[in-house]
C-alpha cells in the first residue's frame, strides 16, 4: 500500500485551481493502484506557527519542534508518506505562505551537521534516512502567467536544494486562471485528462514521460488572446488603455467568449455570428474564418446568424445553468439566419452548453450507418414487400425479413436503432403469418398490413425520447443534436406526419384493392412518399428556424 500526502497550499482551500489538477493527478495514481491511500491536508485550515530559527529541534529537543501545534501530527504524516505532493499556486513568484511555513517546519527531519555533497555544494543529512531518502516529491502549481519563464526559477531552485536536482517531478500549469471558466472546458478538459494520465504513469514508474510533459507544458490558448482576456477579466480599468472598451458593458465578457472559441467543433466553418444584447442595446460580431475567431464591435460584416439575447441569459447558457435549446423554445432569446451556425454553438463552438440534462441518450457515432443514406437502405425491405407481395406472398415477406436480418447483422448491437429492430420484428411476424395462413389471403393483404405496421411503428416512436427520424437526421445537426429538445420536437412532429401518410397509403391500397387496379394496389401508394419526402426536407429546416424567431 502506497501512502500519498497531498499538501494544499492554496488560501482558497478546496476551491483552488491548483487542487483541480492535483486531484486529477491523484485519481491517476489510484487508477494505477487502487490500494493507494491519499491524505489531503488543507494547510490554510491548520494551526502552523512559523519557524523562528531557534534550532531547538537540532539541539535541545532533537527531532522535535518547540511549537506544539498542528504541525506535530502533520510532521509525522510527512515522515510516513511515500509520495508528497506539494500543491501551491504561484504567489508573488514563490510558493504560498501557508506552504512555506509547513516547509520550514520540516527542519526536524534534518541533522544540524553540514556535509560536503560534492561539486561545491553542501547540505544537512537526514535524521531518519530510511524514511526520507526514498521519499518522492511532486510539485503541482498554477499561475496566471502565460509562461513559466522568469516566474518559476526561484521555486524550482528551492525544490532542487531540498530534494535534489532532477530527483522530483513537477506539473506547472500556466494560464491557470482559465481552469475556473466553464466556457473553456473544451480546452481545459483535455489538459486535465492528460494530468490523470500523468498520475497513472507516475504511479507505475515514479516519473512522467517526456511526451506527457510536453503536453502539460502547452498553454490553453495563444498568448495574445490570453492576455486580452485575462487583462480584461479583473473588472478594473487599465489606465494605460483608456477607452479601450469604448464604454461598452459587455465588451470584456465577449472577449472571454472569443477566447473560448474551439475551431475543432467545425474545422471548415466560415461564418459571422452576431450577438444582439436586447437589454443593454449592444451588438457584437464573432467572425469565424480559417479556424480563427475575430471579435468586432463596429464595422460589422454581413451576419450569417444573429442571436438576440440578454447578457444574463447568454452568461447562464455558457455557464451551463440553463438548457440552451429549451430556453430557445421558451422564447427567452431568438435566432435568425443559418441554423447550422447555431447548431455549432450548441455543440460547444464557444464552450460547452447545457442541453436536455434529464435525457440520458447515448450519442450514436457519426458514420454512414447512422445517416439518412442508411435510412433509405433500411427502407429496402419495405419497398421490396410493396413491390412483390402481390405476386408472391412468401417472397414478398420472407425476402424482406432476410434483408432486414442482414442489415441488422451489419450494424450489430448498440449501433442498431429502433426502426431497424422494429422492421426485423415486423417481417419476422409477417413471415410466420405467411407460412401459417398465407394461402388464405390475397398477396396485397400483406402489403396493406405493411403500411399499417409502418404507421404504427412511426407513431410509437414519438413516445420515445428520440423519435425515429432523429436517429438518422442528427448527422446533419451536430454531435449534440440528440440532446436538443428543438431538434427532437421537430423530428417528433415529422414522425406524426409520416404516420398519417402511411395510414393514407394503407387506406389507398385498401381502396385500390377493390378496383381494376388491384394488381397495383401495393405499388401506387408508394408514390405518396415522394412529395412527403420533399416536404420532410423542407420541414427539417423550416420548423427549427420558425421556432427560433422572435415572438
Amino acid at each position: 500500500m502506497r501512502k500519498v500526502l497531498l499538501l494544499n497550499g492554496s488560501h482558497k482551500s478546496t476551491k483552488s485551481y491548483t487542487m483541480i489538477i492535483a486531484e486529477q493527478f491523484t485519481s491517476g495514481l489510484i487508477e494505477y493502484d487502487p490500494e493507494t491511500v491519499v491524505e489531503t491536508i488543507n494547510l490554510i485550515q491548520k494551526n502552523i506557527s512559523a519557524c523562528t530559527g531557534c534550532h531547538s529541534c537540532w539541539t535541545t529537543t532533537p527531532g522535535e519542534c518547540v511549537f506544539q501545534d498542528d504541525m506535530t501530527e502533520l510532521f509525522h504524516q510527512y515522515e510516513e508518506a511515500d509520495i508528497v505532493i506539494w500543491a501551491t499556486p504561484l504567489y508573488h513568484y514563490g510558493i504560498s505562505s501557508a506552504m512555506k511555513k509547513f516547509m520550514e517546519r520540516t527542519q526536524p527531519a534534518l541533522l544540524p551537521f553540514i556535509d560536503n555533497e560534492g561539486r561545491g555544494t553542501y547540505g544537512h543529512p537526514f535524521r531518519n534516512p530510511e524514511k526520507m531518502q526514498n521519499k518522492k516529491h511532486v510539485l503541482i502549481s498554477t499561475c496566471g502567467f502565460p509562461s513559466k519563464k522568469n516566474n518559476y526559477e526561484g521555486v524550482e531552485e528551492q525544490f532542487n536544494n531540498l530534494f535534489g536536482k532532477d530527483k522530483w517531478e513537477k506539473i506547472i500549469c500556466v494560464e491557470g486562471e482559465l481552469l475556473g471558466i466553464h466556457q473553456l472546458d473544451n480546452l481545459t478538459g483535455p489538459y486535465l485528462d492528460l494530468v490523470k494520465i500523468a498520475g497513472k504513469e507516475y504511479g507505475e514508474s515514479l516519473s512522467i514521460s517526456p511526451k506527457i510533459r510536453e503536453g502539460l507544458a502547452k498553454p490553453f490558448v495563444e498568448t495574445p488572446t490570453y492576455l486580452q482576456t485575462t487583462n480584461l477579466s479583473w473588472g478594473v480599468d487599465d489606465t494605460r488603455m483608456k477607452d479601450s472598451d469604448g464604454g461598452l458593458i459587455a465588451w470584456n465578457y465577449m472577449k472571454e467568449v472569443q477566447a473560448a472559441f474551439n475551431p475543432k467543433i467545425r474545422p471548415k466553418m466560415n461564418a459571422v455570428l452576431q450577438i444582439d444584447f436586447t437589454d443593454i442595446k449592444e451588438r457584437y460580431q464573432l467572425v469565424i474564418k480559417d479556424e480563427t475567431c475575430t471579435l468586432l464591435r463596429n464595422d460589422f460584416a454581413r451576419e450569417t446568424t444573429a442571436i438576440s439575447i440578454t447578457l444574463t441569459t447568454l452568461e447562464r447558457i455558457l455557464e451551463g445553468k440553463i438548457d440552451a435549446a429549451q430556453s430557445l423554445l421558451e422564447k427567452k432569446y431568438a435566432v435568425v439566419g443559418d441554423m447550422r451556425v447555431f447548431n455549432a454553438f450548441l455543440d460547444g463552438l464557444f464552450g460547452p452548453v447545457n442541453l436536455n440534462p434529464d435525457k440520458k441518450k447515448r450519442l450514436v457515432p457519426i458514420s454512414f450507418k447512422n445517416t439518412p443514406y442508411w435510412f433509405f437502405v433500411a427502407m429496402c425491405p419495405w419497398i421490396f414487400c410493396f413491390l412483390f407481395a402481390n405476386y408472391n406472398s412468401l417472397i414478398g415477406v420472407v425476402i424482406p425479413m432476410m434483408i432486414s436480418g442482414i442489415l441488422c447483422g451489419i450494424k450489430r448491437g448498440t449501433d442498431l436503432v429502433y426502426f431497424e429492430r422494429a422492421t426485423l420484428l415486423t417481417f419476422s411476424l409477417l413471415s410466420l403469418m405467411v407460412v401459417t395462413f398465407g394461402s388464405d389471403y390475397q398477396g396485397n393483404t400483406f402489403a396493406i398490413i405493411g403500411y399499417f405496421a409502418l404507421a404504427l411503428i412511426w407513431v410509437i416512436s414519438t413516445l420515445k425520447t428520440v423519435p425515429l427520424t432523429a436517429d438518422y437526421t442528427h448527422y446533419f445537426n451536430g454531435r449534440n443534436a440528440l440532446k436538443n429538445v428543438l431538434f427532437l420536437r421537430t423530428n417528433r412532429l415529422l414522425c406524426y406526419i409520416w404516420s398519417l401518410v402511411f395510414l393514407a397509403q394503407a387506406g389507398l391500397a385498401l381502396w385500390l384493392n377493390t378496383t381494376l387496379l388491384i394488381n397495383f394496389a401495393a405499388i401506387i401508394p408508394i408514390l405518396l412518399s415522394i412529395p412527403t419526402f420533399a416536404f420532410s426536407l423542407w420541414f427539417l429546416k423550416w420548423y427549427p428556424s420558425e421556432m427560433a424567431k422572435p415572438k
